[in-house]
């Protein structure tokens, strides 16, 4: 399984709202664009799924922009991935509305269906709080000795593709 461009920039946009909470004014897509790399385009698509699933607020006019609709606290990163791409599914043969001719044989469904079952526990264990790149980045930086602090960065999640 992949997870996609969407969830992956749906996640760092929600991510970088979360970040700046604080200030308590909405953020422009601009602006979180230009601070987190990503092309102003394809967050105007993402914030649509995201509004739709009622993650985020839009707020209009010349200081416009986006806020969180709950707290950080609340939103889970397993909310983030569905608005962005849809349920999380290893197998279409898993969805007991799908027809399958061999789920009464099948060998591995069992397996594939607790992989599955992990992966949407543990993204449903993230808040976008857990998640957040300052808290991160702080308590990394509380642990790393001084030679692992300029140690490069090994994912550059960017670059991934859907």
């Amino acid at each position: 399984m992949k997870l996609s461009t969407r969830a992956i920039y749906s996640l760092r946009l929600m991510i970088y709202l979360a970040d700046h909470a604080d200030r308590h004014t909405p953020i422009s897509l601009k602006e979180i664009a230009k601070a987190q790399n990503l092309p102003f385009r394809y967050l105007e698509q993402l914030v649509v799924a995201l509004k739709y699933a009622g993650l985020v607020k839009s707020v209009q006019g010349k200081q416009g922009g986006y806020t969180l609709a709950r707290e950080s606290t609340e939103i889970k990163a397993l909310e983030v991935v569905e608005a962005s791409m849809g349920h999380v599914e290893l197998l279409k043969c898993l969805d007991t509305d799908t027809p399958c001719s061999f789920r009464d044989v099948c060998t591995s469904r069992r397996m594939w269906g607790m992989i599955q079952a992990q992966i949407t526990d543990i993204l449903n264990e993230y808040s976008l709080k857990d998640l957040s790149e300052e808290d991160m980045r702080a308590q990394l930086e509380a642990s790393w000795d001084d030679d692992v602090q300029d140690a490069p960065i090994i994912c550059d999640c960017k670059s991934e593709s859907s």
